[in-house]
C-alpha cells in the first residue's frame, strides 16, 4: 500500500493543528485526553484503510508481544492515561494498574534503557493479554505494527537480540512514516501550545503524575482530579 505524500501531510498537519488550539486553549486532562486520541484516531484510520487495501497486519486483538516493550510517551498522553486511571476503571483494577506502574518504575530506575528493552517488563495497562487503557493508548503503541506473529513471537522469547537482524521486525514503511508525521506533528503542535515536547518512559511519567497530580499545569493545587477529570 501506498500513501501520498500530501495525504499523509495533510493529517499530520490536521494533528498539528487540533493540538496546539486544543492545548493552546487549555491543558486539562479532559483537553490531554482528546488530544491524545486526536493522533491515535488519524493513525487507526490509516491501518484500517491499509487492511482493506489488502495489507496483512498480523496485529490482532489477544496478540501482546509488543505489550512488553519500552514505551515511550509524549506528556499529555501520560496524562490522558492518569486521567484514564481515575474516570474509566473500575477503582479495584485502577488500584492494581498503580501498583503495577509503580513497580514497573522501580525496577525501570535502576536499568539503562537497552536492558529495559531485553527485561519483558509487561505494560502495567496489560490484563488477560489485552490493552485496559485501549482507547487512550500513546501514539507510539497505535503505529506500532508488525507483519509477522512469528517473528514478534521470536522477538518475545529471545529479548536479548533485540535491535539486532535476528529480531528484525516486518512492517510497511509507509505506515512506519505515517506513524512518525503524526507524531511529529503532535510534538511540533505541544511546543506552540507552550508545552514540553520530550518522550518519557510510560510508567516512570505515570509514576511521577500519580506521586505529584500538580505536575500537570492546569490542575490547582489541593484539588488534583476535578470531577470533569
Amino acid at each position: 500500500m501506498r500513501i501520498s505524500r500530501e495525504h499523509s501531510n495533510a493529517a499530520a498537519q490536521a494533528v498539528y493543528r487540533y493540538t496546539a488550539d486544543t492545548l493552546g486553549k487549555s491543558r486539562d486532562p479532559e483537553s490531554c485526553d482528546a488530544v491524545s486520541r486526536r493522533a491515535t484516531a488519524a493513525i487507526d484510520a490509516e491501518f484500517a484503510a491499509a487492511r482493506a487495501a489488502g495489507a496483512r497486519i498480523a496485529c490482532a486483538a489477544g496478540c501482546a508481544f509488543c505489550c512488553h516493550l519500552r514505551v515511550g510517551v509524549l506528556p499529555h498522553e501520560a496524562v490522558a492515561l492518569w486521567r484514564h486511571l481515575r474516570a474509566g476503571l473500575p477503582r479495584n483494577e485502577a488500584a492494581e494498574i498503580e501498583r503495577r506502574i509503580r513497580e514497573n518504575a522501580g525496577r525501570i530506575d535502576g536499568m539503562t534503557a537497552a536492558e529495559h528493552r531485553a527485561a519483558n517488563i509487561p505494560c502495567a495497562f496489560l490484563r488477560d493479554g489485552r490493552c485496559s487503557a485501549y482507547e487512550v493508548r500513546p501514539a507510539a503503541c497505535a503505529a506500532y505494527h508488525s507483519l509477522s506473529r512469528e517473528r514478534c513471537e521470536r522477538s518475545f522469547n529471545h529479548p536479548h537480540d533485540v535491535g539486532t537482524a535476528k529480531n528484525s521486525r516486518p512492517a510497511l514503511r509507509t505506515l512506519q512514516a505515517f506513524g512518525d508525521a503524526v507524531l511529529g506533528a503532535a510534538r511540533a503542535g505541544l511546543e506552540d501550545a507552550g508545552l514540553a515536547s520530550a518522550e518519557a518512559e510510560l510508567h516512570q511519567s505515570l509514576r511521577a503524575l500519580l506521586e505529584d497530580p500538580r505536575a500537570i499545569p492546569s490542575l490547582p493545587e489541593g484539588n488534583p482530579c476535578p470531577e470533569s477529570c
